[in-house]
């Protein structure tokens, strides 16, 4: 009962460090020598250690979802996955046309691969990144303000959280773009309350969008 209370009463902690440091990685603020992805997963897995930490009963959690594998999760987020591209693809078609400069917000995204290799960004999206954001946005902030505010409220919040700490990028269409899945993510979650089937999305989501199918 105490390790649970102890987590309860640094949640709000966690999400203002959230709604603090994850801008600055989005900022384009470096403290050394080091590219966006290796600070984006530097970042995200001090979280997650924190997340493990302060939630015992968090790790029981991932690992019975993990020992649980079957197809009907890895359909749930390939089909997410599909949805979400779609939905990418329809918005750089649509966006150009309503949203003065959105080309160039979108080429912006794709420097980030400017000088990287495609193999180890696609290790850091599969290993780090993507499981990394479902673990931390909707495993444990969700889950905990859902218990607090109800469904919805959490999703809502988090969903909002998510979309504004990338404000920083100064970037509308990444902003719209984390708006988008941040809800979707946020719903399959709700619904499913599955970690696996979120990480098997956002990693095929990633994937697709940055090396095999970019727009």
């Amino acid at each position: 009962m105490k390790k649970k209370l102890f987590a309860e009463s640094h949640l709000y902690w966690l999400t203002i460090l959230s709604a603090a440091v994850f801008p600055l990685v989005f900022s384009g603020w470096r403290p050394i020598v080091i590219d966006f992805w290796s600070l984006f997963s530097a970042v995200l897995l001090v979280f997650l250690l924190v997340a493990l930490w302060l939630d015992p009963g968090f790790s029981q959690l991932m690992a019975g979802d993990a020992v649980t594998l079957g197809w009907r999760k890895v359909a749930i987020g390939l089909a997410s996955a599909i949805l979400l591209y779609v939905l990418s693809y329809a918005g750089s078609l649509i966006l150009p046309r309503v949203m003065v400069g959105s080309l160039e917000q979108v080429a912006k995204i794709y420097a980030l691969k400017s000088g990287q290799s495609e193999w180890r960004i696609g290790i850091f999206l599969t290993l780090i990144i993507g499981p990394g954001e479902e673990l931390w946005w909707r495993g444990f902030l969700q889950r905990h303000w859902s218990l607090r505010l109800g469904s919805w409220p959490g999703l809502f919040l988090v969903a909002g959280l998510y979309a504004a700490v990338h404000l920083t990028s100064k970037n509308p269409v990444l902003v719209l773009a984390a708006l988008v899945c941040g809800f979707v993510w946020g719903y399959q979650y709700l619904r499913y309350k599955s970690l696996l089937a979120n990480v098997v999305s956002h990693i095929l989501f990633d994937l697709a969008v940055f090396l095999f199918l970019p727009f």
